[in-house]
Order: structure tokens, then C-alpha cells, then sequence
């Protein structure tokens, strides 16, 4: 573990901005090298309306004489004129992997009520790993989606139905406002009609554009018993969801 524990930066999202030095492009000084960087385990990080969304940033680091501390913060925009910046919440934790080699894990917490819509997106690791002899690495080492939660619905009529004749599969895909904690419809968003058997797993039949206010309506024939529900893949600010499987009778 380094002589130090990593620097707090006081700092918030969207109204606090990054300096460009703060969070500058890659600069390397010596042999002191950030092996591996990850935040939130690689995967996208859904915030809905929870209080708050909790997250850790991973970052591995090498020197040949050792490394003193690491430091990482999230920042949101270019890395010459970041828009918005989140630090790390508390100490990290760091365990030293032998002599040379630093491993430290960062918590986040990013709340709903802090976060604006404006800031789904990407936003960037960047960590300032330092050495004992002063030799450092400064990069934006890792990526996480901040995406708002999207909530589809299904329902399949009429029902029972006879074999052969027409359904109709309505739904809305919604989409959570940071801003007032409603979800909203989605429009103009391509979305799937999957059906499953009660034995099978889901299957696309066809695709579907969401209207105006995210309204979904597609007309299907009936031809034995399932699950209907419309399935969104998602976008890089709004997350993938699927509908609850709404079962149909077919005599």
C-alpha cells in the first residue's frame, strides 16, 4: 500500500467542472504504469428513482521502486473541458500485489436526486497513479454508462382467443426523468414483440417503433399458446429492459 491514501476531491456532478490540468490528456513521467483500470465491474451503471446508486472503480498500477498512492475520479465530456466530475466516496481500498505492484478499489455513490438527464452518457476514469521516486501516470484509464432505467409493458387481447385470428399487442415504453423521479414515454425507440412458449424461451417475431409518447401496437396471428412482451435493447443513456411475459390463451 502506498505512504498515502488518495487525495478526496470535493466535488459534485454537473455543477462542478474540471479544470483542463485536472483532467488533462495522458502524461507519463518515468516507468510507473496504470496496468488495468474498471468501473462498475465493466458493465453499465442503471440509476432509476433510488436513492442512490452504488459503485466501485478498480485500478491496478506498477513502478519498479513502488508505488506511493493512486488516485481516480469520474468525469463526464472531452478531457480538455469535462462538463461534470464525481469523486470517489472515502478512502480506497489499496493492497500491495509484491514490491512494485498497487491494487486499489474506489467507491462511488451517484444519486438520482443529484443527476440530471443531461448527464446519461459516458463518463471516464481518470487516474493519476504516483511513485515512490515521484514518477507518475496520468490517464483516463476506464469508461462507465450512466444510463436512466427504461420500463416497457405488454398486453396481449383479446383473450382467450381462437387460432387463427388476429391479436393485438399494446404496450409503452417509458424512460425514468432524473429530474422529477416519473418515468416518461420513450418515442421513436425500435422495440421487439418476442413471444415464448410456457416451455420455451423468448424468440423476436418482429420489431416495432414506439410513438410519440412511446406508445407500442402491433397486430400478430394467434397460433398456440405464450408470452408476449416487447423487449427494448437499449441506448447509451437509457438502459435495456423487457416486459413481463403476458400469457395468451389460444383455443
Amino acid at each position: 500500500m502506498g505512504k498515502r491514501a488518495a487525495a478526496t476531491l470535493v466535488a459534485s456532478l454537473t455543477i462542478t467542472c474540471l479544470s483542463a490540468s485536472t483532467a488533462a490528456a495522458e502524461t507519463r513521467l518515468g516507468d510507473t504504469q496504470i496496468l488495468s483500470a474498471s468501473v462498475n465491474g465493466g458493465k453499465n451503471l442503471v440509476v432509476g428513482t433510488a436513492a442512490q446508486a452504488s459503485f466501485s472503480a478498480t485500478v491496478t498500477a506498477s513502478d519498479p521502486e513502488g508505488i506511493d498512492y493512486i488516485d481516480a475520479w469520474l468525469y463526464r465530456g472531452s478531457s480538455t473541458a469535462p462538463t461534470g466530475a464525481l469523486a470517489a466516496a472515502g478512502t480506497p481500498e489499496c493492497t500491495a500485489l509484491g514490491a512494485t505492484t498497487t491494487r486499489c478499489t474506489f467507491g462511488f455513490v451517484m444519486g438520482e436526486g443529484w443527476l440530471q438527464n443531461a448527464d446519461a452518457g459516458t463518463w471516464r476514469l481518470h487516474v493519476n497513479a504516483t511513485a515512490l521516486d515521484g514518477d507518475h501516470h496520468r490517464t483516463s484509464a476506464a469508461s462507465v454508462n450512466v444510463q436512466r432505467a427504461s420500463k416497457p409493458t405488454a398486453n396481449a387481447a383479446p383473450e382467450p382467443v381462437t387460432k387463427g385470428k388476429p391479436i393485438t399487442i399494446t404496450g409503452t415504453l417509458s424512460r425514468v426523468s432524473w429530474s422529477d423521479s416519473t418515468y416518461h414515454g420513450y418515442a421513436n425507440q425500435p422495440v421487439r414483440l418476442q413471444f415464448r412458449t410456457p416451455s420455451g424461451t423468448y424468440s423476436t417475431v418482429k420489431t416495432v417503433t414506439a410513438g410519440s409518447a412511446g406508445h407500442l401496437k402491433t397486430t400478430v396471428t394467434a397460433t398456440r399458446d405464450g408470452y408476449w412482451r416487447y423487449s427494448y435493447t437499449g441506448d447509451t443513456t437509457t438502459a435495456a429492459s423487457n416486459a413481463p411475459g403476458d400469457y395468451l390463451d389460444v383455443r
